[in-house]
């Protein structure tokens, strides 16, 4: 009977271009999770012409950077892998006097599925090259 391994959620082990490509979708479903929910705010506060949470009807901007990085992202792009976890980092920091702690659980686990999608895009490549070179040798 075959031992089965218990993923690790929060740092996955990543050893071959599958367990790669497992790992880049956390990047991306974190880029779909904050470009729906920033665009939903958006749309609550376009409704109710006032801000919520220091969000305001611009956030569309925003959701839509999200949005093309969860594309990108799909497509094993490093650039916007790397992009996903900084925009996130900065806006998590120009927000934070507005939102306080009240969300930095969430932030927490949503930043640490950026990280690992980032991880997961740059070990993709790194599988990828390493498997071109075996072939071609």
């Amino acid at each position: 009977m075959a031992e089965k391994k218990s993923k690790n959620w929060w740092w996955p082990t990543i050893t071959d271009q599958a367990s790669a490509i497992e790992a880049s979708k956390a990047g991306y479903w974190a880029a779909v999770i904050v470009a729906v929910v920033t665009a939903a705010f958006a749309t609550f506060a376009l409704m109710l012409q006032k801000e919520i949470v220091a969000v305001g009807p611009l956030a569309y901007i925003d959701a839509v950077l999200f949005a093309v990085i969860a594309w990108r992202i799909k497509k094993y792009s490093k650039f916007f892998a790397v992009a996903g976890v900084v925009l996130f980092v900065i806006e998590k920091a120009l927000l934070a006097p507005a939102q306080g702690v009240a969300g930095l659980p969430l932030a927490i686990v949503v930043l640490l599925m950026f990280v690992n999608g980032a991880r997961g895009v740059f070990a993709y490549h790194r599988y990828a090259i390493g498997e071109t070179h075996a072939e071609n040798v």
